[in-house]
């Protein structure tokens, strides 16, 4: 009951909200920044360990994902919390970091992170039948082996690849290497990994050969 209360109470206050939210970008930068801060102690309110996204359109419509930035713990709060979100004119609502569906991967700092053009290599544990331990492999792993923000950035692509729920349960463990031969001889590339866990899910362990 304790967490309805708190979910309404949230709501309530971003319906108030809504329009300052979608015309942020027409705010000064202080009001704007107060703003935003606001937003993240009201939504602390009802769970400490959830955090959102907005996205705002050219024509400001809004998005609002609620995320528990992959914790597993947490991702029936944010359901919940977006399952009694009212209907508000412009807006929609969504629990948790949804799949990109157009796949074409994410800038970050200095990189520029394409899956089409990135292989992987999946290595099933019988410890975690449910989970991978992944290989990324790059086509030019010299070039960003040594960047600071490589972990992050591949974390926010797997994430952006597979969607924030799908990411939790079945990836356990990644890493990073060079692409050790020709990607048309045994690597599927990395925009497939959706496909793979799905079939995995479905029958069980896969032969890496299907996604060649």
């Amino acid at each position: 009951m304790l967490r309805a209360t708190d979910a309404a109470k949230f709501w309530r206050w971003f319906e108030e909200k809504s329009d300052d939210f979608r015309f942020f970008r027409e705010m000064e930068p202080e009001e704007c920044e107060e703003l935003f801060e606001s937003l993240t102690e009201r939504l602390h309110l009802y769970c400490t360990s959830l955090f959102f996204e907005m996205r705002i359109n050219a024509i400001n419509e809004g998005e609002f994902i609620v995320t528990a930035e992959g914790v597993e713990e947490f991702f029936d709060d944010a359901e919940f919390l977006v399952s009694k979100a009212p209907e508000i004119d412009h807006w929609t609502f969504t629990a948790l970091i949804p799949a990109d569906e157009d796949n074409e991967g994410i800038e970050y700092e200095d990189l520029d992170l394409i899956p089409s053009e990135m292989w992987f290599t999946a290595i099933e544990d019988a410890d975690m039948p449910d989970k991978l331990n992944l290989v990324i492999h790059f086509m030019d792993y010299d070039l960003v082996k040594m960047n600071e923000h490589l972990d992050t950035a591949i974390f926010l692509l797997l994430q952006s690849v597979l969607g924030e729920k799908m990411f939790a349960q079945h990836i356990n463990v990644y890493t990073t290497s060079e692409l050790p031969g020709d990607p048309d001889e045994g690597f599927p590339v990395l925009d497939r990994l959706p496909e793979y866990i799905a079939e995995m899910k479905k029958e069980g362990k896969k032969n890496m050969d299907d996604y060649r």
